[in-house]
């Protein structure tokens, strides 16, 4: 497999981001019987324990949401604040956040990540699915023939196959 160019490299590593932060709200939304209109993360202390072991790079974001309300804004927010803080100028290059954000490549790649939810959230609620699952899925569903079709449809080609630029795609 050819190396990731520093943009594609950055797109993988936001959409991670964006994919963990969704496993939260998936696996751990309750709500309050006191507070029934709103929702909350609540992930209990082992799940915490486990995601500190094995996704240490994650679990910052998983203890910054848990136990707060969590809606649309939350969620948004604490994702690329995450982004911010914790990638951008540490494993992505300083100023490249914005770039990926915005770009269609970006768009293209979160549309069919909600795509590949919607389509599998049947099977993802049978059984909880730890964040591993969700990403070998997720990448097995996104290198079939038919969503490389769909990706290539909505304008944006497979992420392992842009170019070594930093030009959004």
């Amino acid at each position: 497999m050819s190396q990731l160019s520093p943009f594609a490299d950055a797109v993988q590593k936001v959409l991670e981001v964006v994919m963990f932060e969704n496993w939260l709200r998936f696996y751990f939304i309750t709500e309050q019987p006191d507070e029934p209109e709103k929702l909350f993360l609540t992930v209990p202390e082992q799940g915490m324990k486990r995601m500190r072991e094995l996704y240490p790079h994650l679990s910052p974001l998983a203890e910054e949401l848990n136990g707060r309300e969590i809606d649309f804004d939350t969620s948004r927010t604490a994702v690329c604040t995450y982004v911010l803080t914790a990638l951008e100028g540490r494993t992505i290059r300083r100023d490249m956040a914005s770039t990926v954000f915005d770009s269609a490549t970006f768009q293209t790649e979160m549309q069919l990540f909600n795509t590949w939810v919607q389509a599998h959230e049947a099977q993802l609620d049978k059984n909880f699915l730890d964040f591993g699952a969700w990403r070998s899925l997720f990448a097995q569903w996104r290198a079939s023939d038919p969503v490389k079709e769909l990706a290539a449809q909505l304008n944006a080609p497979s992420i392992q196959k842009i170019e070594d630029s930093d030009t959004v795609q």
